[in-house]
């Protein structure tokens, strides 16, 4: 595949042209140590996920979380709005990066923008999204559109909450949040000098760290947090932690972070709200202690070798 600097995702802030690392460069002894830093982190955050629930102010908090559930809905309509009407205001669809002249695409917006306004008419935002997804994909290619994953999760929560499988809406959101999330994390770890550049140019700070420590390290914690979202664990707490590590880059890359953001902000806030779904998570689907740490430490290796071989499949 060919492809430029417009097809990753760091095309916000940088215009190199590159493409992923083979493999066999990507896993070095940097690499190595801090998987196994990040797969301890995996599991003491599962050794503590029923624990932390049961402390009392937590529990007090979750309840008080748990009352403004119903509003869920209101509060990812308000943000996507905000979302869709940021890009109608810079000539851009879905993300800062796609543009188009086409009057059909603002149409669409418009119509998803409507939509929003009823919630008997939120499956037209849904279909509208939808076609505009299909649209960029087409144009820029799923490799690209994969960073944001996260609106398939938003097009299926739209189309089916008028249904009966409207409680399936949150565990999808979640699960293809998580997956765009891990996406992305992929792309710092082979493709690492997109991240230098973007670093030297905008002088963000590496807290001790070496530039390919810092940036290896990032990727890790994105896939970390993405497993977390995928399986279940400690939602709220990543939810939050997520959250203001975005508010602090948007202090950094200024508006285009803003208008890049503005609607996975808003899953965020619903997901700190939310907490669980109506059904058990993959983290819950062993009944024993010991099957539920080795799924999500194996299960981790999975999704993050798989990922990248795909990554660098598509990629090269």
């Amino acid at each position: 595949m060919n492809w430029d600097s417009h097809l990753i995702h760091v095309k916000w802030f940088t215009d190199r042209i590159t493409e992923p690392l083979p493999m066999n460069e990507v896993l070095n002894l940097a690499f190595l140590f801090w998987l196994a830093v990040t797969l301890v982190g995996l599991l003491i955050s599962a050794i503590f996920n029923t624990h932390i629930l049961r402390v009392g102010f937590v529990q007090s908090i979750d309840h008080t979380l748990s009352g403004l559930k119903p509003y869920t809905v209101h509060i990812l309509r308000v943000g996507l709005g905000i979302g869709i009407l940021l890009q109608l205001i810079e000539g851009s669809y879905l993300a800062p990066e796609f543009h188009s002249e086409s009057k059909w695409i603002l149409v669409m917006l418009i119509l998803a923008l409507l939509g929003l306004i009823l919630k008997r008419t939120l499956f037209v935002s849904g279909l509208a999204l939808l076609v505009l997804y299909i649209k960029a994909t087409y144009e820029y290619g799923f490799f690209h559109t994969l960073d944001y994953l996260f609106y398939g999760g938003i097009i299926y929560y739209l189309v089916v909450y008028g249904t009966r499988l409207k409680e399936t809406a949150i565990p999808v959101l979640y699960a293809l949040t998580g997956l765009s999330l891990a996406w992305v994390g992929i792309e710092k770890m082979t493709m690492p000098i997109l991240a230098y550049d973007i670093i030297q140019e905008f002088s963000v700070p590496t807290f001790g760290f070496s530039m390919e420590n810092f940036v290896l390290i990032s990727a890790f914690i994105e896939l970390g947090l993405a497993w977390t979202f995928i399986t279940g664990i400690l939602n709220r707490f990543v939810s939050i932690l997520v959250t203001l590590v975005f508010i602090t880059t948007t202090t950094v890359f200024g508006y285009t972070e803003i208008v890049g953001h503005t609607i996975v902000h808003t899953l965020l806030i619903m997901f700190i709200i939310q907490g669980g779904g109506a059904f058990k998570t993959p983290f819950e689907f062993h009944r024993s202690p010991l099957l539920r740490y080795l799924f999500v430490i194996v299960n981790f290796g999975v999704l993050l070798f798989g990922m990248m071989w795909i990554y660098i499949a598509m990629g090269t």
